[in-house]
């Protein structure tokens, strides 16, 4: 085998062994960055839910008093 050619098959198999570690590490990169997106997703959605529960309490504390004032 010529060194030409025994030189070009060690460059190619050293790219090919590269470009599948930086394809493992992007995967890996996007899983993570996933699960922080679902964790913020998560915490949102409690803070909307806690909020909405607050705004729920209001109004029927509101709805009380007007029933109260409003009773001729």
């Amino acid at each position: 085998m010529p060194a030409l050619q025994e030189a070009f098959y060690i460059i190619g198999i050293v790219f090919m062994s590269l470009m599948m570690f930086l394809m493992i590490i992007g995967v890996i990169a996007v899983l993570v960055i996933k699960a922080k997106i679902n964790a913020i997703h998560r915490k949102i959605e409690e803070k909307i839910t806690m909020v909405t529960g607050i705004a729920n309490t209001a109004g029927e504390v509101i709805g009380a008093a007007k029933k109260v004032l409003h009773r001729d």
